[in-house]
């Protein structure tokens, strides 16, 4: 009996070895052990399955009917789960044979995981608890069983299989739309060939990617592989820092130590200093269709230019607050930085930008209001901010008084080598290489993985299984604060300081260019009449590469660094609708982009495609997308085990057994507008028809 079985789909070859045909002597694996005893066997794991609404439970389930497991360029197919485990033990036998592992890969492993959780006795860490790493109770990173590690590759590489081909170069694409999840299946339905093309393809893609990444970058002495996408910058990091002579390391790592905030002040900051990116449009811009020319400025490589050029804090110094007008004005020379804890008395909004989000104000009043969660009015807030902080206050609020309460100081200075030497080789690496190559999508994920790296809090608590409810719980051996950052080489305040510039940059663009400010978006902002602009944002690049020609770029020549940080005119747009926050239509280039927070990208254009629909009209304060056209999921987790009986769509009836189940249901999407900010900006309708007639606009 021939072990393997073929067959061709549009002009492609495809082959599979059912698993009851496997003879695992004949398949040649490698028996050549790395680092961590990792086998040079590329093995991936991928399930598909049905979910369905159970009458007898009352309860959305889902069942798997249909695995594959890929081993190097063979893939092997089953249809229950007593076949995967009787395949996985054959497989820790071959790798206990040979004292070695074999890593597993698994896109989005939180997904499988909470079907075969309950399959294995999972192997024991050293503090007892099953040999498992999550990152919370539904986010499963790797798991251990005997000489099997089945490792997530979601987590590690940030993307969907359907992009893995472009970024790492591999030889392997995802098929997409063979496989239609509404009709029910089970693991005696029929699979078509060109459903099992789909199938084969999504492991052998992992399959290629461990042989043309994994295994070169990282299964080798001296590197381990990341956990994380961030991971793998911190990896980075971590080696440009042991290349320093070990007396200067020592020195920087006490530094550091000493520079740590107490708990209580990480904790204020995490909740109430750190704004991240200022994303917000202006309300008298909201709910107006702009038929004029606009230009959208973009800021290069905004963050790792800050990182790489500015000055930065590291110990903080209580001081009084007596001293705040000495503070105030040392700050503003750039060489010192502070924070501190402000009441501020009656304040408002300048003009037609508001800045402070809701959820960063400590206390306000009730009479407090707000548009698209940013204050505009308030008798009374209180809130923590950063010297940069203060002066965006300044630029667009006023207010009738106010009190520091609480006053920390630091001397600023740029970021340690071992840092900037990092952001320096990937920003020229970005500069340099050809664009949609392999190599330059890995170095722009890097250099902006960077700001990813340094945001990356300290975990609140470590999530353990147990085996006995088949559920992730508190680990009641959780490290203290003081432990978790004893051997950091690098501080929080950094990611808070490099947020802070590009808000204080964007907030001066803004300042600037007054009402013309139509959105802006971290990095970005959309302005109407750009061109009666441009004498500012020149300014403001001539400014930028002066400081730029005084930055330590090491062995790298300084004229790839002369723009970064700088403003650069992305695109002309010819029409714009915005309607808050990451909800906005726009257009340039003959094409229309949509971008919308919580919606599935491209399923407006389908929807108003498939109902001969005005995608500009559509696009207003009341728009819905009903499921399943909405492409938009949700996810239903069941963590007990469960008999059931499922019929597929061709009638066929069969019991079905999981341990437990995770189902995705088709959900609808609904954009709707606060009430409050709806009446926002209805109230400053007339005042933005009187400015457009004014020519303000």
């Amino acid at each position: 009996m021939r072990m393997r079985r073929g067959f061709t789909i549009d002009g492609q070859k495809f082959s599979y070895i059912p698993v009851e045909n496997l003879d695992l002597n004949k398949l040649k694996l490698s028996s050549e052990k790395f680092r961590f005893n990792y086998l040079k066997i590329a093995c991936a794991f991928d399930i598909e399955t049905t979910s369905y609404y159970s009458a007898k439970y009352d309860k959305d389930l889902a069942t798997m009917y249909i695995w594959q497991l890929s081993l190097d360029s063979d893939t092997i197919i089953g249809r229950t789960w007593s076949e995967f485990i009787r395949l996985i033990e054959m497989l820790n036998d071959y790798a206990s044979a040979r004292e070695g592992v074999i890593l597993c890969l698994i896109q989005n492993l939180s997904f499988e995981f909470q079907f075969i959780k309950s399959l294995f006795a999972w192997n024991k860490n050293k503090e007892g608890y099953p040999d498992i790493f999550a990152k919370d109770d539904r986010t499963i990173l790797y798991a251990k069983y005997k000489n099997i590690e089945f490792r997530d590759t979601l987590a590690l590489t940030g993307m969907g299989l359907a992009r893995f081909k472009k970024n790492y170069g591999l030889s392997v694409d995802k098929l997409v739309g063979d496989l239609d999840y509404s009709l029910y299946r089970h693991s005696k339905t029929n699979v078509t060939n060109r459903e099992l093309a789909y199938c084969i393809n999504d492991v052998q893609i992992l399959s290629d990617f461990f042989y043309k990444y994994l295994l070169p970058e990282y299964i080798r002495p001296g590197k381990k592989i990341p956990l994380t996408s961030t991971g793998i910058v911190r990896n980075d990091i971590k080696e440009s820092f042991l290349e320093l002579p070990k007396e200067e390391r020592k020195k920087l790592q006490n530094r550091i130590r000493n520079s740590q905030p107490s708990e209580a002040v990480y904790k204020l900051w995490r909740n109430f200093l750190f704004r991240g990116g200022l994303v917000h449009a202006s309300t008298i811009a909201c709910n107006y269709l702009w038929e004029d020319s606009f230009g959208s400025y973009d800021l290069k490589s905004a963050h790792p230019g800050q990182m790489l050029a500015k000055k930065f804090p590291w110990k903080y110094n209580r001081r009084d607050v007596k001293k705040w007008e000495e503070i105030l004005k040392a700050a503003r020379t750039g060489d010192y930085g502070f924070f501190g804890v402000f009441k501020f008395y009656n304040i408002r909004c300048s003009g037609y930008h508001s800045l402070e989000s809701k959820n960063k104000i400590i206390e306000a009043s009730p009479d407090a209001v707000y548009e698209n969660g940013r204050l505009v009015f308030a008798s009374y807030i209180k809130v923590c901010l950063l010297e940069l902080d203060f002066f965006n206050y300044e630029d667009l609020y006023e207010w009738e008084s106010f009190k520091v309460t609480v006053l920390y100081q630091a001397k600023l200075e740029i970021l340690p080598d071992y840092v900037r030497k990092i952001i320096c080789k990937y920003f020229v690496l970005k500069e340099t290489l050809p664009k949609d190559t392999p190599e330059y999508n890995g170095s722009k994920r890097r250099l902006n993985g960077i700001f990813g790296m340094f945001a990356t809090g300290l975990p609140e608590h470590e999530v353990v299984f147990n085996m006995e409810t088949n559920e992730m719980e508190m680990s009641s051996q959780a490290k203290s604060y003081a432990e978790l950052t004893q051997y950091l080489i690098m501080l929080p305040q950094w990611a808070i300081q490099t947020a802070a510039y590009t808000r204080r940059d964007i907030v001066k663009s803004i300042k600037a260019c007054g009402f013309d400010s139509l959105y802006y978006d971290t990095d970005s902002n959309k302005i109407m009449n750009y061109e009666a602009h441009k004498q500012w944002f020149d300014e403001f690049n001539k400014e930028r590469r002066e400081l730029n020609a005084t930055v330590n770029t090491f062995e790298y020549d300084k004229k790839y660094f002369e723009k970064i940080g700088g403003f650069e005119l992305e695109y002309i747009g010819t029409r714009f609708k915005v309607l808050g926050a990451k909800r906005y239509l726009v257009e340039h280039d003959g094409k229309t982009q949509v971008t919308v927070a919580g919606m599935v990208k491209g399923s407006l254009e389908a929807y108003c495609t498939k109902n001969n629909l005005d995608i500009w009209e559509m696009f207003d304060d009341n728009l819905k997308l009903p499921a399943g056209d909405s492409w938009k999921k949700t996810t239903v987790y069941y963590d007990k085990a469960f008999e059931d009986k499922l019929t597929d769509y061709t009638g066929q009836t069969e019991t079905i057994n999981e341990g437990s189940c995770v189902a995705i249901i088709d959900i609808p999407f609904t954009m709707s507008l606060e009430e409050e900010f709806i009446n926002r900006i209805e109230a400053l309708k007339s005042e933005r028809e009187r400015m457009i007639h004014k020519g303000v606009f």
